[in-house]
């Protein structure tokens, strides 16, 4: 199977998790580190094989090591401050692969099972979107109660301010509990 990055690259796994991605970036041939502030659901070391797992705050690593960073599922637990720090920090590494939750419209709950987080949109230094309401579980944010789930406008603003000159959105763009979600590449 060909991958889209055909050379072995340096991975940063952001909010690896259980590392699922990180062992598929692996598979292919690529020298992967994990990080994630928690472990329990880190697999174990005979799972992980070659995978370098670092239990670490993503807002407090050097990202400037890494040739790709992945950040699958973490952006949307962020507050709107430390996105715009993360973004900075991974302009640094090589491209980024990033899944994150996008506030859209037409993809949130019906009326009738609406959170009032789902329909009140704020503006923060420029930026649109909706604050969600951290939980405690092993996949919430680990600080802030509160994270910034951007309108699709929005993001597209943040990352060409972070420093990016390509966003390529990878559709389709699908549904989870939280509402609509989307791949992006940034270069």
């Amino acid at each position: 199977m060909k991958t889209f990055f055909p050379d072995p690259l340096r991975v940063a796994d952001l909010g690896a998790g259980h590392c699922l991605f990180s062992r598929h970036a692996a598979n292919f041939g690529h020298d992967v580190t994990a990080f994630d502030a928690r472990t329990v659901r880190k697999p174990t070391d005979a799972e992980l094989g070659a995978i370098k797992f670092v239990h670490a705050d993503v807002r407090d690593i050097d990202l400037a090591p890494f040739e790709l960073v992945l950040v699958l599922g973490l952006f949307y637990h962020l507050t709107l401050e430390d996105q715009i720090s993360l973004l900075r920090r991974c302009k640094a590494a090589g491209p980024v692969i990033l899944d994150t939750q996008i506030h859209m419209e037409t993809h949130i709950n019906p009326v009738e099972k609406r959170e009032a987080w789902e329909e009140t949109l704020v503006q923060q230094d420029g930026y649109e979107g909706v604050l969600y309401p951290e939980k405690d579980n092993p996949m919430a944010s680990v600080g802030n109660p509160t994270s910034f789930i951007h309108t699709p406008a929005s993001l597209e603003r943040l990352v060409a301010a972070s420093g990016y000159t390509h966003m390529t959105t990878v559709d389709p763009i699908y549904q989870t509990h939280v509402g609509a979600r989307r791949f992006y590449i940034l270069r």
